[in-house]
């Protein structure tokens, strides 16, 4: 560990059974043992961090507080466990309370919303069904738990000896958050910002029925340009290795997504496709479930364009289909 990091702050590496590999769960010592993020409900992670606690002197009933960056069960899978047995305080931004506290009914809600998103996308119905398949069978890895207090975006959390600010990142989800502190210009920067790996800025429905799906991708860069302008020596990511030029990354970042999107446009210069064709053209070979992720990467592309007025669309048959704008 770094020695510019705080002596109060620890970082745990738990396995997860998904792509990414292994979550980073950070400790923050002192009166209010605090874990950030905890994990997935699988049991080589549950050992994981168990013996990553007693290797620091303490149990699972000595946490007090849970802090979850977000919504994803890969970071928040566990909380159920760890608060039935400590009484732990969980603390998120308040997007994240409806997936986390009634984790079932807000499930079958996104379930329903992915499967009509993918069948105007144009997405044949043997694979939404495959991908509804694969989505309801990752749900074992998370729970319940209900939140008890919310950390919006300016709020103060006092960590170790020390306050740090939430910065309210939407992108990868909805409801993510950072933790900035100003002095040691340190970073927790969650999934916002990987050292490795591009973060993906999945689709997701409106807050309420009837509102505007809201545009991930379109949010995801603007939270890229507010992260690249703060003071910050190093950020600690959710996965993978910590990260030391943040400005450099953002940069390498937005051209990744400005050179996506101009293959996207570039795609649509002979004949209106939909999200489904465009996905097969710039990735032919991907399961299921990475072609359903490459088919919301598409869609946040075009947001993007759509927003810059490049490109338009019109649904037939309930399907949509994207064409190029006249110039």
């Amino acid at each position: 560990m770094p020695d510019t990091l705080p002596t109060y702050l620890r970082v745990f590496s738990i396995p997860t059974p998904f792509p990414v590999g292994p979550v980073n769960v950070y400790l923050a010592e002192g009166d209010d043992l605090t874990l950030i993020d905890v994990g997935p409900r699988f049991e080589p992670a549950r050992e994981a961090l168990s013996a990553a606690l007693a290797e620091r002197g303490y149990a699972l009933r000595d946490v007090r507080r849970l802090i979850i960056t977000h919504a994803h069960s890969d970071h928040c899978g566990m909380a159920a466990e760890v608060v039935d047995a400590s009484g732990a305080a969980v603390l998120t931004h308040s997007l994240n309370f409806p997936l986390l506290a009634d984790y079932e009914d807000e499930r079958e809600r996104r379930l329903a919303f992915y499967a009509d998103l993918m069948r105007e996308s144009g997405m044949p119905p043997e694979e939404i069904l495959q991908v509804d398949r694969l989505r309801r069978g990752m749900g074992r890895f998370a729970g319940p738990v209900k939140p008890t207090g919310a950390l919006e975006d300016g709020d103060t959390v006092r960590l170790g000896d020390e306050d740090w600010r939430v910065l309210h990142t939407p992108g990868h989800a909805g409801g993510l958050i950072c933790l900035y502190q100003p002095r040691r210009r340190l970073l927790l920067s969650s999934d916002h910002l990987l050292r490795d790996i591009s973060s993906n800025p999945i689709v997701e429905p409106p807050e309420r029925e009837g509102e505007e799906r809201p545009r991930r991708l379109v949010e995801y860069l603007a939270q890229l340009r507010r992260v690249a302008e703060l003071p910050v020596d190093m950020a600690l990511p959710g996965h993978g290795p910590f990260i030391t030029d943040v400005p450099g990354l953002v940069a390498h970042r937005m051209e990744f997504h400005e050179q996506r999107s101009r293959r996207v446009l570039e795609s649509l210069q002979d004949s209106p496709r939909t999200a489904y064709d465009l996905s097969l053209l710039l990735f032919p070979s991907l399961d299921p479930v990475n072609r359903f992720l490459a088919v919301s990467e598409i869609i946040g592309h075009l947001d993007v364009l759509e927003l810059q007025g490049a490109v338009i669309s019109e649904v037939r048959d309930g399907v949509r289909f994207w064409s190029k704008a006249a110039q």
